[in-house]
Order: C-alpha cells, then sequence, then structure tokens
C-alpha cells in the first residue's frame, strides 16, 4: 500500500503517535543514527535560549546566516558529557586517581574553550564595527557576545545518542582500577597514555548495537532534528513539486517550538521530582501527582507534535520512491515507442539498403566494363 493512500491516514497517523511515545519511553532508538546537521542543532538550541535570542537565530537562518561549524554539535555533546562524567567521579577514598581525574578533566575543559571561541569569536559570521552591528540590528540578525555565549551553552546540549552504553558505570570503574595498577606498574609512562588505556579498556563495554540517549527529552528532540534533516535533504521537498508545502511549513521554526516545549517540560519535571523527594505528607504528594498527570497531557502533545513531523518525513522519502518509479515507468513508456518506431521504419530501412546495393551492383557493372 502506497504512503499516499487516503484509506488508512488515521491509522497512520496513530502508528506513529505510538512508535514516538514507545521510543521516549525506552529513551532509544534502533540501530545507529547519523548526528545532527548543524541546521538541526541550532534550531533546538533555539528553543533552550532567552526570546530575543531566539528571534535573532530564526531570523538568521531565514537571511541564510550561519553559525561557525566545529564538525558537528553532537561531538560537543559528547565531550561535554565525558567531562562532567570525570567531574562527577569521587575521589575522596582513592587520592592516587584524583590527579588522572584532574589532568582529564583539564584536557577535555580546554578542548571545549577551544570550540566556543570558534563559535563565539568568528570574524566571518559575527558583524565586527559599528556600522555592521547597527545593519545587522536593522535586520534582526545581530548576536552579541553574551547572546553568542549562550548559543554554544545552549548547543553543548544538542541531543545526541549516549558515547557510552548502560555499563558506562562498570567502565569508570575499571577506570579506577586500571588507573591504580599503571600507576604502580608503568610510573615511567605519561599520566596520558595511562588515561587513554583506560578509558580504551572503558569504551569495551559500550553498548554499540541501538542508540541510547540521556531520557526521554532528547530522544524527542533527537527525533524532531532526524526529520527536520530527512526533509531538508529530500530533492522532492526542495522541488517546486513541494513549494506550496515549503511555504505553509517553516522547519526550522517548527523545529524551535518543539524544542521550547520539551525544555519547559523537562524543567519542570525535575522541578517537580525534586518537590516530592523533599515533601513526605500526604497532601503534597497528591498535589505533585496531579500536577505530574496534567505534564503528561502536555508531553503526549509534544509527542505527537514530533510524530507528525516524522511522518512527514516518511511520506516525502516515499515521494522520492513513487517519483522515481514514475520516472522509470515512462523511461520504458517512452522506450517502447522508440522500440515500436524502430520496428515500423524497418520497411524503410529494408528498401534503402535495396536501393544502396542495387546502386552498388549498378557501380560494379559499370566498372568492369
Amino acid at each position: 500500500m502506497s504512503e499516499f493512500d487516503d484509506s488508512g491516514s488515521a491509522e497512520q497517523r496513530a502508528r506513529f503517535d505510538d512508535e514516538v511515545h514507545s521510543r521516549c519511553a525506552d529513551c532509544r532508538m534502533p540501530g545507529r543514527s547519523e548526528p545532527l546537521s548543524d541546521a538541526a542543532a541550532v534550531a533546538i538550541a533555539a528553543g533552550r535560549v532567552d526570546e530575543a535570542t531566539r528571534a535573532a537565530l530564526v531570523a538568521r537562518w531565514h537571511a541564510g546566516r550561519s553559525l561557525p561549524s566545529i564538525g558537528g554539535f553532537g561531538a560537543l555533546r559528547n565531550l561535554v558529557d565525558e567531562r562532567d562524567r570525570w567531574l562527577a567521579k569521587d575521589t575522596t577514598s582513592k587520592p592516587g586517581s584524583a590527579l588522572v581525574y584532574k589532568l582529564r578533566v583539564a584536557e577535555l575543559t580546554k578542548r571545549i574553550n577551544h570550540q566556543r571561541t570558534t563559535v563565539v569569536m568568528s570574524n566571518r559570521h559575527y558583524a565586527t564595527g559599528v556600522r555592521a552591528a547597527r545593519k545587522e540590528r536593522r535586520e534582526g540578525v545581530h548576536l552579541d557576545l553574551d547572546q553568542r555565549d549562550a548559543v554554544f551553552d545552549a548547543l553543548t546540549r544538542t541531543p545526541a545518542p549516549q558515547k557510552f552504553g548502560p555499563l558506562a558505570e562498570r567502565g569508570l570503574s575499571l577506570v579506577d582500577a586500571a588507573t591504580d595498577r599503571v600507576s604502580t606498574l608503568a610510573r615511567k609512562t605519561p599520566v596520558s597514555d595511562r588515561i587513554e588505556w583506560a578509558t580504551g579498556k572503558m569504551d569495551q563495554f559500550v553498548d554499540r548495537k541501538d542508540d541510547r540517549f540521556a531520557d526521554r527529552y532528547d530522544t524527542l528532540l533527537f527525533l524532531a532534528g532526524s526529520s527536520f534533516d530527512r526533509i531538508r535533504r529530500s530533492p522532492a521537498w526542495q522541488s517546486t513539486y513541494f513549494e506550496i508545502q515549503r511555504n505553509q511549513l517553516d522547519l526550522f521554526v517548527e523545529l524551535t517550538d518543539i524544542s521550547v516545549d520539551a525544555t519547559s517540560l523537562r524543567t519542570v519535571a525535575t522541578e517537580l521530582d525534586r518537590i516530592g523527594e523533599t515533601m513526605v505528607d500526604e497532601e503534597t504528594a497528591a498535589q505533585v501527582e496531579s500536577r505530574r498527570g496534567a505534564l503528561e497531557v502536555v508531553w503526549r502533545q509534544s509527542t505527537g507534535r514530533v510524530a507528525a513531523l516524522v511522518r512527514l518525513a516518511n511520506l516525502v522519502e516515499s515521494s522520492e520512491t513513487e517519483a522515481r518509479t514514475s520516472d522509470a515507468m515512462a523511461r520504458a513508456h517512452s522506450l517502447d515507442d522508440r522500440i515500436d518506431d524502430l520496428v515500423g521504419r524497418s520497411g524503410s530501412r529494408e528498401m534503402s539498403a535495396q536501393n544502396t546495393h542495387f546502386v552498388g551492383d549498378q557501380v560494379r557493372t559499370q566498372w568492369r566494363e
């Protein structure tokens, strides 16, 4: 059945709703996914900043003004997560490991700060003079230094599959043991080499079968961002055939709005959890549960919104498949017509060949005489 058949439209929508809700609940996606594009990452980051910065980012998108690229903001997220894991390690009972952790954190922080400088201080992407800044402000695309810093902070939370799987904690324990052993058995080895050896062992515990995410909100945003990328990269979507639909749906704004909702939901849910942990009386607990129920309604609406985006991505890709099939059929019909034309002209070709042979015979006879 074609994706475009109307008969199962309601069932199709329900199927996408359930699929998105299920994946977010599991915080995982089957297989390995491509990282989000810079455009998707910036749209999601726009949902995490204040309204003025968000408006400037949207205006920059519409004006074709990009941010500096650092090779993927999902990799930046992995760097920040790795640094946070090392910072969270308790070295109270293992003073020998403290230096290793401190050096690793310093190395990761240096790399993150270098990328911050690239994104925030680029002369190619931002106004460098008073006149240029005034012009950007009139156009609504100007970002001052504080705003760029805020955007970078938001980009560090770009949804990305976790670098380490569910056995990461076990791997971190292995780092402790490995560090102690290497410290005693190979004191002449540089500390950085010991760290790389230990983290290499840690990587053996990674679950590489499926993509896993930190929470359901990251999963939701990654699904939305991936669908954004699939639609944008589709030649069919960029063609004149879908020009009306492109004007009806601003993909960047849609993804930004989804990010705004997901960010707000995560913040409120975290606060509710904190209240639930500190307040033990039954009345407060009942009120917290009631509020959580209200949030679930909004969550369902958000997953439905992302499901619509996923469905659109599938439909656009299906349209490409059907267009290729139609093109192949058209080419086949055209080929049939050309073959029929060739066959229809066979009599003329035979007559022409006979006529040429006749002329040849005449020339041969005349030459002999």
